[in-house]
């Protein structure tokens, strides 16, 4: 059985202006049958967009409030 490869996902939410932001919470995902990271993702049922990865390998994602 192969080990699952997965990565760091953080959920952030931000205003339309991008002034306030602030992390929701982070969790491990599974990535793409490819390998590859979601470009979109699922939390508590409300949809959140790739932002960036940063130095750390964290994955983040974002939802305009």
């Amino acid at each position: 059985m192969e080990r699952a490869d997965l990565f760091t996902a953080q959920f952030d939410e931000v205003s339309d202006n991008g002034r306030r932001r602030f992390m929701v919470a982070t969790e491990l995902r599974e990535r793409e049958a490819d390998g590859s990271i979601p470009a979109r993702a699922w939390f508590n049922g409300e949809e959140f967009e790739l932002d960036a990865e940063d130095d750390d390998g964290i994955t983040i994602y974002v939802r305009q409030l």
